[in-house]
């Protein structure tokens, strides 16, 4: 490592190496903030996205099996079904960051 590199570990882990500081609003403890909400919509998006699986599937078969989730590959219809579902959920979620007047109230 470089000569004042920063060691600190970050919510990222190993497994996504960062390439510049996380600066969102230029406050550390907003920046966290920020950084969790992110966070927990991203595992809140997969774990849709797996219930989407697991709807599909019993449906379809009356049962549900981890392998069967595991190995569930969608339509495309359902791709883009699902593609919609996610935009919208952003949208509700993360359509507040897009606004710039301090008074609304009103997502994206």
């Amino acid at each position: 490592m470089t000569e004042g590199a920063n060691t600190k570990a970050t919510h990222r882990g190993d497994f996504i190496p960062p390439q510049t500081e996380d600066v969102f609003l230029n406050n550390a403890a907003l920046d966290n903030v920020m950084s969790t909400v992110i966070a927990l919509g991203s595992e809140f998006w997969a774990l849709q996205k797996r219930m989407n699986v697991m709807e599909t599937l019993l449906e379809e078969n009356g049962s549900v099996s981890k392998e069967m989730v595991e190995a569930y590959r969608p339509t495309e219809e359902q791709a883009a079904a699902w593609e919609e579902q996610r935009d919208r959920f952003i949208n509700r979620v993360y359509g507040f960051l897009q606004n710039t007047d301090p008074d609304s109230k009103r997502a994206g």
